[in-house]
């Protein structure tokens, strides 16, 4: 559903938020308060543009609160069309105001985080490294080319923190200097990774874009989709582990413990 150009669309006129499940407190407490104590690893929900009220109930996904018929067990998920439909009819009761050039830039907890998700997601990973007081300037000049058209939504992206992301080039290959604009090509476990291109963090808007599309086209070209189930497996045949902030699991009776999974050691998510 995500992936579609009929949700992505649609997906414009909101502000889009993902919760680092793994990787903070403080969103695990969001997650919380929007189950009523519980925390899982995916809560979907619909905020007004304050983000205090709640528009809707909280679910796993857009399907189970939207366009849906009844809830528990017997529910029955709402279908792409009807889960478009209805979040056109929530944003129809709003006026949109800002430009998209003016858009909040991702940015991960971590790079280590950055890799990960970037490999799970099967997307190039646009790493910033640079100077505390060169960061401003480099968001400024990359807002309006994550905003393009042709851009938005290919990419994860990640600026440096100089206090987290201490070790962040020995993961790489081919990485000419600790400076700049880096386009990554994670691995399949998200643990290492290899530059495709490196730009000064003093390149143009329009020199950046030709480099992050041309590197997309052979991604694109030579990644092949993973397969869920077979991910998993040979994971575990390699003993594939990553370490996440907060404990892993789900804690579905809401005593604020996670709940206890067999082989599974708190404090690490495998892969």
């Amino acid at each position: 559903m995500f992936s579609t150009k009929e949700f992505v669309a649609a997906s414009r006129d909101f502000v889009c938020v993902r919760l680092e499940t793994y990787e903070s407190k403080e969103h695990q407490d969001l997650i919380r308060k929007f189950l009523n104590g519980r925390m899982e690893n995916t809560a979907f929900c619909i905020l007004d543009p304050n983000g205090e009220e709640q528009l809707t109930r909280a679910s796993r996904s857009p399907a189970s609160i939207l366009g849906a018929e009844g809830r528990g067990p017997g529910a029955v998920k709402g279908s792409n069309e009807d889960v478009i439909a209805e979040m056109k009819e929530l944003v129809s009761d709003y006026r949109l105001r800002g430009d998209a050039s003016e858009m909040v830039l991702q940015d991960f907890h971590s790079y280590r985080q950055a890799l990960n998700v970037a490999s799970g997601d099967q997307r190039l990973l646009i790493f910033v490294a640079a100077r505390p007081q060169d960061q401003e300037s480099a968001q400024k000049m990359l807002k309006p080319v994550f905003a393009n058209e042709e851009v938005i939504g290919l990419f994860h992206l990640d600026f440096g923190d100089p206090e987290e992301d201490t070790k962040w080039a020995s993961s790489l290959t081919k990485l000419r200097n600790k400076s700049g604009i880096i386009v990554i090509q994670s691995d399949a476990f998200g643990q290492k990774g290899e530059v495709l291109a490196q730009l000064p963090i003093t390149a143009k808007a329009a020199e950046i874009k030709t480099a992050l599309l041309l590197a997309n086209e052979k991604f694109a070209a030579s990644e092949k989709r993973k397969d869920y189930s077979d991910h998993v497996a040979e994971g575990r045949r390699e003993d594939i582990f990553f370490e996440t902030v907060m404990p892993f699991g789900e804690d579905h009776d809401g005593d604020g413990e996670i709940d206890e999974r067999r082989g599974k050691g708190k404090g690490k998510g495998k892969k």
